[in-house]
């Protein structure tokens, strides 16, 4: 597997692993567990929905159209850095586990970790040889 094709498969295990996250958490409803926040109070707050959808859907697309083009320099850059961002949100939102445990997340954040590990060595690998 050549390192473009490495890049682009490490963003859609994001996505895919961000799809996870979400229906690990959703899953307990179906055995009739209360799944709202505790202060939930029946609306969504937009920010979050907007910053939720652009870490989990926007980035990775867009890294995935970057690798599209890559013949362009700065189409590399822009994934490098989107990659670097994807691997910063995994690394701190997996350390969220540390102040309040949860075993279901436990099997997905690890992997996330790495996941985003690998996508930002590989899109700097894929960076530093455009010009080879």
């Amino acid at each position: 597997m050549d390192r473009i094709s490495k890049v682009s498969f490490m963003w859609v295990v994001i996505m895919v692993g961000f799809a996870m996250h979400m229906l690990a958490d959703m899953l307990p409803a179906f055995w009739g567990a209360n799944i709202a926040m505790p202060d939930a109070t029946g609306e969504a707050p937009t920010g979050m929905l907007i910053f939720m959808m652009a870490l989990s859907f926007f980035i990775p697309m867009c890294g995935l159209l970057c690798m599209q083009y890559r013949r362009c320099k700065a189409m590399l850059t822009i994934n490098l850095v989107l990659a670097g961002i994807m691997m910063v949100f995994n690394i701190f939102h997996a350390s969220e586990l540390i102040a309040e445990f949860n075993p279901v997340q436990l099997l997905i954040h690890p992997v996330m970790v790495v996941a985003g590990i690998y996508l930002f060595i590989f899109s700097l690998q894929e960076k530093k040889n455009m010009g080879k």
